[in-house]
């Protein structure tokens, strides 16, 4: 029986070893091929052990070679607009997380413990609202902007941001302050503390795991997001990442796959260290969730 159990054991720990080595794939190519010259990318010969020779008219014509920085250096070279976009994408990202967290833990905070007329259908009613594709509400939000005079503008993507997340972090909040017994809410209630206090004081410090997976998923979603941004946008001093990746070979007439792959790879550098800072409170935060409905 235990040789048994310990077989399906080794199995299943081989297949996800499988299934992550799978899905780590695509980052291993856009990191080794961001390192070749875009001949060799073409060609499929992107692994660091194999060798090509530098073209003529090329500094360093004819010689061997492995890897190259030179994709790094033409990113700032010829993709001048790429500092404007990670700049609006950061800005973006953090203030949307921060306006979202703030606004949503507050809201989630009254849906859990307070008690006032309407409160479940109210609930009930965002929740229907999660499950609208955003894509539908493109054409009206459209129409908002230009109405708000927000079109091509930071405020305005900042406020469809904010918008679009701010029912999950509701939503997992709720769920996470409604596990917080209401004894502790009233002993701290009797020593004094007004509802501020106890929801800075208490429910945050307690709440930390689920502000922390909520903070991951709307700085990824956000960081990510490219139809509102191309929708929303048309200059240039607004656009994002995402939607300056998609048009350099168009914009500058630069068609370099090692470029494109070198930029993808600096636009992953801020949710890795999001991740790496927050990983250990985001599967607590998950948890703490989904304790409560």
């Amino acid at each position: 029986m235990r040789v048994g159990r310990k077989r399906s054991s080794v199995v299943v720990y081989l297949l996800l070893i499988a299934a992550a080595g799978w899905s780590l794939l695509p980052f291993v190519w856009i990191v080794a091929g961001s390192f070749k010259p875009h001949l060799e990318i073409q060609a499929g010969r992107v692994l660091p052990w194999q060798s090509y020779r530098v073209a003529g008219g090329a500094e360093g014509a004819g010689r061997e070679r492995y890897v190259t920085t030179e994709n790094y250096r033409k990113i700032f070279t010829k993709l001048s607009g790429l500092p404007t976009y990670y700049f609006n994408t950061v800005y973006l990202a953090a203030a949307a997380t921060f306006l979202s967290l703030l606004v949503g833990s507050l809201a989630g905070y009254g849906f859990a413990h307070f008690r006032f007329s309407g409160h479940k259908l109210l609930f009930s009613l965002l929740l229907l609202t999660i499950m609208i594709p955003a894509e539908v509400l493109l054409i009206g939000q459209f129409e908002l902007m230009f109405r708000f005079r927000l079109y091509d503008k930071v405020a305005g993507l900042l406020t469809a941001y904010v918008a679009g997340h701010l029912l999950l972090v509701i939503f997992i909040m709720r769920n996470v302050f409604a596990s917080v017994p209401q004894d502790l809410i009233d002993s701290a209630m009797i020593d004094g503390a007004g509802t501020w206090r106890v929801f800075w004081d208490l429910m945050v410090p307690l709440g930390r795991n689920g502000l922390a997976a909520c903070a991951i998923l709307t700085f990824l979603g956000i960081w990510n997001e490219f139809l509102f941004a191309l929708t929303f946008t048309s200059s240039e001093k607004v656009r994002t990442l995402p939607v300056g990746i998609v048009m350099l070979k168009g914009q500058y007439g630069l068609f370099n796959s090692g470029v494109l792959f070198a930029t993808v790879l600096l636009s992953f550098l801020p949710i890795v260290i999001v991740f790496v800072v927050l990983q250990k409170y985001f599967v607590r935060g998950l948890s703490a969730g989904a304790l409560k409905a």
